[in-house]
């Protein structure tokens, strides 16, 4: 068949489609548009992942935040990130193991970036104005891994100078698409 008569009868049956099937099909195709269909560097600060090991439901927030993260987008684990993870398992009322701890943060991040040396804490600090010197690895971390989104529940985090990544909390990262789709509908 020439490719004439094949546009021609697509033409053809776009037309016989109601207007309010193309609508909404427009209206998709815009929101896909604006939240874009290439996956996003995601990092996660270490207390958003520690709480995903230690959390025993399957329906938690932060469950959903690291789900998300893993199908629709590319979550970042560094070194750094994973190291902070495992720091959290010497302490006393640890509630996992180191074992634990680094099987689960494997599973759902095969591949742990190695973003070692790390600059100095003065170097870090000239480019990064944040109050908590503990963070600045996680800024890092960020940077280095080109990442697009920091979901944290630190508010330290909030208004940080030299940092290209938008910050997030875990409930706003999972709602965001939700938002989009909530102002298309209302432009109606």
């Amino acid at each position: 068949m020439p490719r004439s008569t094949l546009r021609r009868k697509v033409k053809n049956a776009k037309a016989s489609l109601p207007s309010k099937v193309s609508r909404t099909f427009r209206r998709k195709k815009n929101v896909a548009k604006r939240i874009g269909n290439t996956k996003r560097n995601v990092t996660m600060d270490s207390s958003v992942l520690i709480s995903y090991v230690i959390s025993k439901k399957d329906n938690t927030i932060n469950k959903k935040v690291v789900t998300k993260s893993t199908t629709d987008d590319r979550l970042m684990l560094t070194d750094v990130i994973y190291q902070e993870c495992l720091k959290y398992t010497r302490g006393k009322n640890a509630r996992v193991t180191k074992e634990e701890m680094s099987g689960k943060l494997k599973m759902i991040a095969p591949e742990i970036i190695s973003i070692s040396p790390v600059p100095s804490e003065k170097d870090l600090m000239k480019k990064y104005r944040i109050r908590d010197k503990n963070d600045l690895k996680i800024l890092y971390s960020v940077d280095m891994t080109d990442s697009v989104i920091l979901v944290t529940v630190d508010d330290d985090f909030s208004d940080i100078e030299g940092l290209k990544a938008k910050v997030m909390r875990p409930t706003e990262y999972l709602f965001e698409q939700e938002k989009v789709k909530r102002t298309t509908k209302r432009r109606k």
